[in-house]
């Protein structure tokens, strides 16, 4: 043992020798192929540890029933069984007919309802935080202190501390079960993240050099024309941050939007898979959906549902990409 133990260190003495002996450029190939290997190495790990969760759930959706309960099916299911989609489809009420309250079949699309909260959500965000913060970016005012400070408070204070007094002065304006109570906040540069998204414009206009401002007010520009037509073609990378932000935010908003928005006809998808195990046990008029059977039944249903959910989400951090890419080779050039 100790004569092997003896060889190996000798082996490692000898390339340690050789590589003292090798020139300046071979060592630094040696080095940079080294870092490189260690490099991909953290960088494959880390890539296992995000994508594992998303290929378990992917699997699994496509499991039946008896796979999913079989032992010995882990990963690759026998047969892929496309109806867990419907399934979700349906129980997530995608869009489609279904019974109302009283029993009347009624147009019903959670995923409509998504978009109007989020889309929406996130194109007035990034308008309204955008006059926020190229007011405290680029003007000195009495006052801004105060706006500050308010965004910091805005941006710090939990909403769940506030939740029953917003729920009660909303009730008191007959907005419940409305898409106001997402939307309107929003308009004042509130909403979820609204102070953060301030910031960040904060930051980017301050950023932009003040001749650019100053050589337009030259030229006859006003405030609005400046705003419009210089500052918010430098700030794109950050205009693209903000949409790509409040869309991903509010998209999985499972906090505020039940909150206000608890009936079927204005629920979005996030809190609809909580009710996909209840749907399907009214289907086939079982009462007990929480029984560890019912839950087995349908899990692969609800990754299924996961993945629906997912997928716009997907869409738009892919296409949003590229535009934020050029965003800030835009703001690089510029500056």
């Amino acid at each position: 043992m100790r004569k092997f133990f003896g060889n190996i260190v000798d082996k490692i003495r000898g390339l340690i020798d050789k590589y003292r002996n090798l020139g300046y450029r071979a060592k630094k190939r040696i080095k940079f192929i080294i870092s490189r290997v260690f490099l991909y190495f953290v960088l494959i790990e880390l890539a296992y540890l995000f994508l594992l969760p998303f290929i378990y759930i992917f699997t699994t959706s496509m499991m039946s029933f008896q796979d999913y309960m079989d032992p010995t099916v882990k990963w690759i299911p026998t047969s892929i069984y496309w109806k867990n989609y419907s399934d979700a489809f349906k129980g997530l009420a995608y869009f489609g007919m279904f019974k109302g309250e009283n029993g009347e079949k009624e147009f019903m699309s959670s995923f409509l309802n998504t978009c109007i909260t989020s889309f929406g959500s996130a194109i007035i965000q990034s308008i309204s935080c955008a006059i926020i913060g190229y007011a405290l970016g680029r003007f000195k005012f009495k006052g801004r202190n105060v706006v500050f400070l308010t965004v910091i408070l805005a941006l710090l204070i939990p909403p769940q501390t506030m939740i029953i007094a917003t729920y009660g002065i909303w009730s008191k304006l007959g907005m419940i079960n409305t898409f106001m109570p997402v939307l309107l906040p929003t308009l004042f540069g509130l909403g979820i993240r609204g102070g953060l998204f301030a910031l960040i414009y904060m930051y980017f206009f301050q950023r932009i050099p003040d001749a650019m401002d100053d050589a337009a007010r030259i030229d006859g520009a006003g405030p609005f024309r400046v705003f419009l037509q210089i500052m918010l073609p430098l700030v794109r990378s950050a205009i693209a941050i903000v949409f790509i932000f409040s869309f991903v935010w509010h998209w999985n908003d499972n906090y505020e939007a039940p909150m206000y928005m608890y009936k079927d006809k204005v629920m979005t998808l996030q809190p609809k898979l909580q009710n996909i195990r209840q749907y399907f046990a009214d289907l086939v008029g079982d009462s007990g959906s929480d029984s560890p059977i019912a839950k087995a039944m349908t899990e692969p249903t609800l990754f299924a549902g996961c993945l629906l959910v997912l997928l716009p989400v997907l869409i738009v951090f892919i296409v949003g990409q590229k535009k934020l890419a050029a965003g800030i080779e835009r703001i690089g050039v510029i500056e």
